[in-house]
């Protein structure tokens, strides 16, 4: 029987218009259930049939159905295995094409809501021939012959044995994100993981092995950070956000704050116990709810500058710590404008002879190029130089055009400083250009 079912050529008769048309007078669509229980067929077949997914049945079926025989018309069928093949290899050379779309395109339905995806893989065994020679037409097209088309089929045959990774392998990684994110290791396969369970399927391809790979290594690094927050939106970038909400954990610490220091009851901007969103059993808020949290948060330290800074959430205190630095920053290059102790002179100061720097170990660099190496705007470095002339003029070689050691360029961008002094000039230029 297998022999039969495995054999190159089927006879099957083709649902032509006359025929469908006899389909939908002969079976209504509440009437599927009761003939499929009459004559012994399989409901889905029917209801397929019924819906207009099947294109051809066979001699067997069609008798059953109908109580007749069929018409002289035949559909032949072959093997499926090189369909299938040259179907994966255009997939491989055309990442904007989906099955989808080749099935609307060998069948017609423009619109077609639910594919057929038996004839891509092993379900259904044998293809028409109309559809191996439309997909073949395909890469004949691209001026591909047969002999070519099954020389690449090797070639990609021979990639993914290399690029394959056992299941076994990958296994330990979908039991920990099941476990830490509760994520369905379908969606980390894009297959059903039972399949691979009950050894249907043996490998995973090393795509989607490294994928699993560093999403476990993120997961892993979220959860040292303690962030439950952190964890959550993990999981999120699996299963997509859900419009109009936001994580709880992404406002859990500014509600906290407002309970500690405002005096504020959560349940007044949660409309329920914060208890439900502490034992997981709630994920997300409304957006609106969350707005209204923040804003009374921001609110909150606008009225009470003298918070500690360790007291406030974390978002929070980045944005002070922000403004901490760039007055801090902004006194530190008041300081080196108006040349305080000589700080410009210190950082630019050579820390080697200049014998070690003309070796040809280090090489040199255009003057040209030297703001671009630095950093820096042509003009702000320009404004640099002409400022130390002196320390550029003996640091500096001619050779038909000014040259700069490598070595002393290095050292000063990396001192300590020297990017104060880049703020400075940077500054400086923004100044000069509105002159």
């Amino acid at each position: 029987m297998y022999s039969k079912i495995k054999s190159s050529v089927q006879q099957r008769v083709e649902l032509n218009e006359e025929i469908l048309k006899k389909i939908l007078k002969r079976i209504s669509s509440d009437r599927i259930s009761e003939l499929a229980d009459d004559i012994g067929l399989p409901y889905a077949l029917i209801y397929n049939l019924v819906h207009g997914r099947i294109n051809s049945l066979s001699t067997e079926n069609y008798k059953l159905i109908f109580g007749e025989e069929p018409p002289n018309q035949a559909v032949k069928r072959v093997n499926g295995a090189y369909f299938r093949e040259m179907v994966q290899l255009w997939l491989l050379l055309n990442d904007d094409v989906s099955i989808a779309d080749l099935y609307r395109e060998f069948y017609g339905y423009k619109n077609v809501k639910k594919v057929d995806y038996r004839i891509f893989n092993e379900v259904t065994q044998t293809v028409e021939k109309k559809i191996e020679h439309a997909m073949e037409q395909k890469f004949i097209d691209q001026g591909f012959n047969r002999f070519d088309i099954k020389e690449l089929i090797k070639e990609l045959k021979l990639i993914e044995k290399q690029e394959r990774v056992p299941y076994k392998d990958i296994k330990p990684i979908l039991s920990f994100l099941a476990e830490t994110l509760k994520i369905n290791p379908t969606r980390i396969l894009n297959q059903w993981f039972i399949r691979y369970e009950d050894g249907e399927l043996k490998t995973v391809t090393k795509n989607v092995y490294d994928d699993a790979l560093e999403l476990k290594k993120r997961t892993e690094n979220a959860l040292r950070s303690g962030s439950r927050y952190k964890v959550e939106k993990i999981r999120e970038e699996i299963y997509g956000e859900k419009k109009g909400y936001i994580l709880f954990s992404e406002i859990e610490e500014e509600l906290e704050f407002l309970r500690k220091y405002g005096g504020k009851n959560p349940r007044q901007y949660l409309g329920r116990s914060v208890s439900h969103y502490k034992k997981s059993r709630l994920k997300r808020i409304a957006s609106r709810r969350a707005l209204k949290i923040k804003d009374a948060c921001r609110e909150l330290i606008n009225d009470h500058p003298e918070l500690a800074l360790k007291s406030l959430p974390n978002f929070h205190r980045r944005t002070r710590f922000k403004k901490l630095l760039f007055v801090l920053k902004s006194y530190s290059i008041s300081k080196v404008v108006k040349n305080e102790d000589d700080i410009e002179k210190i950082i630019l100061m050579p820390v080697h002879y200049r014998e070690k720097y003309n070796t040809d170990e280090y090489g040199l660099i255009s003057l040209n190029k030297a703001g671009y190496f630095l950093g820096m705007s042509k003009t702000a470095f320009d404004l640099l130089v002409s400022e130390n002339i002196d320390v550029f003029r003996r640091i500096g070689m001619y050779k038909k055009g000014w040259y700069l050691p490598y070595l002393y360029l290095k050292k000063i961008k990396e001192k300590n400083g020297f990017e104060i002094v880049k703020a400075k000039y940077e500054m400086l230029a923004k100044k000069y250009a509105h002159v």
